[in-house]
């Protein structure tokens, strides 16, 4: 069937509600996982310490993503949203009033609950509120609440801590997912949308293991598991990386960063419409091998903004195709469970990708830690272009 693009516009007031709702609730998320490797190694953690908070969360959110996907696809979309925005707001408030390793790395739990209701649920409404023929295009674009949040939650986290202290940094987290609460409350489509009850969806007795994960997401979740293993290494080390080389305003590195999302998910899609996934997906997955080659052995600033720089282009291309892949392969039912799919792979690939690069970074220091990074891109070239030999069409 041909693309109707005038179905439904791409600015429609869902997709707008859904993507500042994952724009406040990452943006929290991130001024959280700046703050607590800092914040638990004044209190007594080191490097492996850091990673456990984040191996925590990613371990919580694939525990039980595919209950989601499955409550999602079966009952409402909203549900889950509501879910993960009430834990985004538990968690921060909860480590403004604790000092104990023990306790943070406990209240991580709730914070892996949200970050999994968030990222199945919005980019599943992202897709239920967009014409297919600019679905591309609409997934690149929302995928700049992520790399905003990315950019500027670790500013603002460095920024509060800097000048008030933790506490006050982490109830300005708890602050910003308030409002994604009150967002969230306003969204209001599923009334007019049945997505479990169409002729092409097969009816199911219940939750079981069978329908948990989507077949057709499988190979850009094995993609996703080896991007997420080495951005776990951005999203958790980049602070104590400038602090261990003596690097002052380290915080530079993420504006540079969101700098380069920014402009390159304005293009993503229309290129991914244009030359198709191959060509677009592999030179991101390029300037993500040389970014982490530049960071191993950088010493000051401007190499590490270039190597900001060039993650920030090859990972927003990245993340963003993957998504498109499976969204475009997913059947309509089925799109919950989908999203789960690709995206516990992202949970395994940041919990070990936390853990052991927090071990490898104690042991054997920064160096090795991207250069080991640097060589999983490298494997993940290999793997995709070996495994990818069909792609979507591209949209027009």
């Amino acid at each position: 069937m041909k693309p109707t693009k005038g179905k439904l516009k791409l600015w429609n007031k869902n997709y707008v509600i859904v993507l500042f709702v994952s724009l406040f609730c990452n943006f929290a998320e991130y001024i959280n996982t700046t703050a607590i490797p800092l914040f638990t190694v004044s209190i007594g953690g080191d490097e492996s310490t850091a990673g456990i908070f984040m191996t925590v969360v990613s371990i919580t959110a694939l525990f039980f993503r595919p209950y989601l996907g499955y409550v999602m696809d079966k009952k409402s979309r909203k549900r889950i949203l509501v879910l993960g925005t009430v834990c985004m707001s538990i968690a921060s408030l909860s480590f403004s009033l604790v000092n104990l390793i023990p306790l943070i790395m406990t209240l991580a739990i709730f914070q892996g609950i949200a970050v999994s209701s968030i990222t199945t649920a919005g980019p599943t409404v992202v897709t239920d509120v967009t014409a297919r023929g600019r679905l591309a295009e609409s997934i690149s674009l929302y995928s700049n609440a992520l790399n905003l949040s990315i950019a500027f939650g670790p500013m603002v986290a460095l920024g509060v801590i800097n000048r008030f202290g933790y506490v006050i940094t982490f109830r300005t987290s708890f602050a910003i997912s308030l409002l994604a609460i009150i967002l969230v409350i306003m969204l209001n489509y599923e009334h007019k949308q049945t997505f479990s009850l169409g002729s092409s969806a097969p009816r199911s007795e219940g939750f079981n293991i069978k329908i948990i994960f989507e077949k057709t997401a499988i190979k850009p979740a094995l993609y996703q598991f080896f991007m997420a293993f080495c951005a776990a290494l951005i999203w958790s080390f980049i602070p104590l990386y400038g602090l261990s080389r003596g690097i002052e305003n380290i915080g530079m590195f993420f504006p540079v960063y969101a700098g380069a999302t920014i402009i390159v998910s304005l293009f993503t899609g229309k290129l991914v419409q244009r030359f198709g996934v191959k060509k677009v997906f592999v030179p991101g997955l390029i300037m993500q091998l040389f970014a982490f080659i530049s960071l191993a052995y950088a010493q000051s600033l401007p190499l590490i903004m270039l190597g900001g720089f060039l993650y920030g282009m090859g990972s927003a291309s990245g993340f963003a195709i993957i998504s498109f892949i499976v969204m475009d392969l997913a059947p309509s039912h089925r799109r919950g469970a989908a999203n789960a799919t690709l995206f516990a792979a992202m949970d395994v690939g940041v919990a070990l990708g936390s853990a052991l690069m927090g071990i490898i970074t104690a042991q054997f220091g920064f160096t090795v830690t991207f250069s080991v990074a640097a060589a999983m891109i490298g494997l993940n070239i290999i793997i995709f272009l070996l495994t990818q030999s069909s792609q979507p069409a591209k949209q027009g």
